[in-house]
């Protein structure tokens, strides 16, 4: 009886040995793939947040460059909107707008051929050229 009782207590600490030593495999392996799962998403949390930093630096830098466009589209459309009153709603009818700029045409035509002659022939030629 005592050699079962001996038997019995032989195979559970070789049982027991064997579990031990199965579990101390796992666990490494478990602490490997722990580790290595840890250092990709380390990694990859780094990279993705300087990902973040450089898209907010671009968004901010795009944002800027927006808002001085917007000033300066803004700025245009008062300009237009000043000068409207004073270049389209003149108060004149286009048959008028064109003869007045037939006749600003026309002495301004004068004016450049009163030049010419001057060039040309001095303060004397004046009166025979235009």
């Amino acid at each position: 009886m005592m050699e079962v009782i001996k038997g019995d207590f032989e195979r559970t600490i070789s049982v027991t040995e064997k579990t031990e030593a199965q579990a101390e495999q796992d666990h490494l392996k478990f602490m490997t793939e722990t580790g290595i799962s840890l250092a990709e998403k380390t990694t990859a949390h780094t990279q993705k947040t300087t990902e973040l930093d450089a898209a907010l630096d671009s968004l901010e830098e795009a944002t800027g460059q927006f808002t001085e466009q917007l000033k300066i589209l803004n700025t245009g459309i008062q300009e237009l909107l000043d000068l409207k009153p004073t270049c389209v709603d003149t108060g004149m009818s286009y048959e008028e707008r064109v003869a007045r700029r037939e006749d600003e045409i026309s002495a301004l035509n004068k004016a450049f051929c009163i030049l010419e002659a001057y060039a040309k022939y001095g303060p004397d030629g004046l009166s025979d050229a235009c």
